[in-house]
């Protein structure tokens, strides 16, 4: 399953520290003496949205923002290691499923090898018990217990033969014909070969009992045992290969992409925002105002932002508040909100994550 870690790329800390300093100065006040002369638009749609408040020296309250896109997927990398490839650099597009970097996974590889050999190595085992099952069930039975029939048979003979022996040999020995020892000896090969004819005969027992089907079933049990744990191992396996994806950082969708892990043999801890993903076909402003200045700024209402990638020629664009977010981020003794701007138009294309100043014009009641 793979997995995505959502955050932004850029804190409010790098916008607010800059809207801290242009706080300090409230909101600026443009009544200009009648006799001042107004300076000219550098172009004359650049300040369309602003300009009938500017002629009403209307004041102006502004926020530091940046561009972004419509929709955003931070990716963050779920172990850490050294980046070890960089396909793909900021503001590069990529399309859904492109790998933008990779992080070393020597040890991962180890493992998979490792898992792959063992597999190898019980897949041969299996193949050796499957050719034990088909000589069992040519030969069921082990050497002691095969031919049973007629060992029975010669053990039988031999305990009768030894029998008769036996009682020939008290005869002599009652007339004093052979020693004692002699008499004991007959006696012992006697009773051994008694204690072999019942061993044979339980043996008889058994294989009449199904043993031979017994040793056989053993063999198929010991087989499914292996098959189960092969089956276990493609398992983990497969696990591990899935594990490959986290060390990869892929782009879920279309768009332009920010790096952050972007130095070969750079070192990321787990959790590291590794890159970010934009959808740029349409693009927004988030700036960070004032909570002095949130309070004048209406849905809808008319703003521009001021570029820092262009100059003043073509560095203003037409901008539309449409949501201001309800939770403050406080910096220092001052407390900001974040405001989301829509780009009305984009007569120079803007780069994702570039900066600038929001200025919105208030009008006087």
């Amino acid at each position: 399953m793979r997995e995505k870690f959502v955050r932004m790329r850029r804190g409010p800390a790098l916008f607010l520290s800059a809207a801290l300093l242009i706080a300090a100065t409230g909101c600026e006040k443009k009544n200009e003496d009648n006799g001042e002369k107004k300076s000219a638009s550098p172009e004359k749609k650049e300040a369309k949205a602003s300009s009938a408040a500017e002629k009403k020296n209307a004041p102006m309250i502004y926020g530091i923002g940046y561009v972004r896109g419509s929709s955003q997927t931070t990716l963050k990398n779920k172990y850490a290691g050294f980046v070890t490839k960089v396909h793909f650099y900021s503001q590069a597009r990529v399309k859904k499923g492109d790998v933008i970097l990779e992080y070393d996974d020597h040890e991962l590889r180890t493992k998979i090898l490792k898992a792959k050999n063992t597999i190898l190595e019980l897949e041969k085992d299996l193949h050796r018990r499957k050719l034990d099952l088909e000589i069992k069930k040519l030969d069921p039975l082990p050497s002691d217990y095969r031919n049973i029939l007629w060992k029975e048979f010669a053990a039988e003979q031999l305990q009768k033969r030894l029998q008769h022996e036996t009682n020939v040999y008290k005869r002599l020995y009652a007339q004093r014909c052979i020693s004692e020892l002699d008499y004991l000896r007959k006696q012992e090969e006697y009773h051994s070969a008694t204690a072999d004819f019942k061993r044979l005969v339980q043996d008889k027992e058994r294989v009449s009992g199904g043993l031979d089907k017994l040793h056989i079933q053993a063999v198929e049990k010991d087989i499914e045992a292996l098959e189960l744990e092969i089956a276990n191992r493609k398992a983990e396996l497969a696990l591990l290969e899935e594990e490959k994806k986290y060390y990869r950082i892929a782009a879920p969708f279309d768009g332009v992409c920010i790096t952050n892990s972007d130095t070969v043999n750079g070192y990321d801890a787990a959790g590291t925002a590794a890159a970010s993903v934009h959808k740029d076909k349409r693009k927004i402003i988030y700036a960070y105002f004032d909570e002095a200045d949130v309070g004048f700024i209406r849905e809808g209402m008319k703003g521009r932002f001021r570029s820092n990638q262009y100059g003043l020629k073509h560095g203003y664009f037409s901008v539309t508040p449409y949501e201001v977010k309800k939770n403050r981020t406080t910096y220092g003794d001052k407390c900001f909100f974040l405001v989301k701007f829509r780009i009305d138009e984009e007569h120079h294309p803007l780069r994702i994550e570039s900066s600038g100043r929001v200025e919105l014009f208030v009008e006087q009641e």
